[in-house]
């Protein structure tokens, strides 16, 4: 019998393989996707990942060296054309900004400590989705949810092509990870077939008359208090599984 973290991976690439149209090969998406929703409640961060509480936290503050210090840290776990699966480490008082993830499926769990998830969904879909306009222009419209505030007591959550599609993610109180499953992963470069860039989004106001839920959002460049470093992964071995899905 496979680790959790073996299962959790297992489990993503098959809920989220596709065909050569693009279309899920399992079309029963909900439930696939509560069975990997109850794997994540199961996993622990020291047993499955060897990620600790205090992992890729610094012994000082960000505010006394800002410039040698990444507010967030990424540690892959796997990756293939289908999924990736990582942990997000977002030390205290850091932030993701605002940003898309067109086309994908989302999953966040968090790990550790708690966050502020402000998501919107585009609207005017599907021609925003299937075409891949979001991308091409420079403001959207989407709608924007409350803020959502989550923690390793809480389900996952989740986001996909249509609904919660844009998010910004901050810690509340200390620092936090979560462990983050996209499928399929973003690919700048098109490798395999369609280019899935990250692209960062500001709220620049009301997208419609009388209506504060429908924001106008402009795509900027990625802030400069924003960027990420590298932690290697430490939970169980899962070389196996890259051959496998490769």
């Amino acid at each position: 019998m496979g680790s959790r973290i073996e299962n959790v991976i297992r489990t993503a690439v098959h809920a989220f393989a596709t065909k050569s149209n693009g279309s899920l090969v399992n079309t029963n998406i909900n439930h696939n996707l509560n069975v990997l929703r109850q794997l994540l409640s199961e996993i622990c961060p020291t047993e499955d990942l060897g990620l600790s509480r205090n992992s890729g936290q610094p012994r000082f503050s960000l505010s006394l060296f800002p410039s040698r210090t990444a507010p967030v840290s990424y540690m892959e776990i796997f990756e293939n054309q289908t999924v990736s699966i990582g942990v997000f480490i977002l030390k205290d008082g850091a932030s993701i900004p605002l940003h898309d993830h067109v086309g994908m499926h989302g999953v966040l769990k968090v790990l550790y400590g708690t966050l502020n998830v402000q998501s919107y969904s585009p609207v005017d879909l599907p021609a925003q989705t299937n075409s891949h306009s979001m991308q091409q222009s420079q403001y959207i419209k989407a709608r924007r949810f409350p803020v959502s505030c989550i923690s390793e007591k809480d389900s996952p959550a989740m986001l996909s092509p249509s609904d919660h599609n844009l998010h910004t993610i901050g810690t509340v109180g200390g620092s936090a990870s979560f462990l983050d499953i996209l499928a399929p992963p973003y690919d700048p470069d098109g490798t395999c077939g369609k280019i899935r860039d990250c692209y960062y989004y500001a709220d620049v106001g009301e997208g419609g008359p009388c209506n504060s839920e429908i924001r106008l959002l402009k795509r900027t460049s990625c802030p400069s208090s924003f960027w990420c470093d590298s932690l290697a992964y430490c939970g169980p071995d899962i070389k196996h599984l890259h051959h496998e899905f490769h």
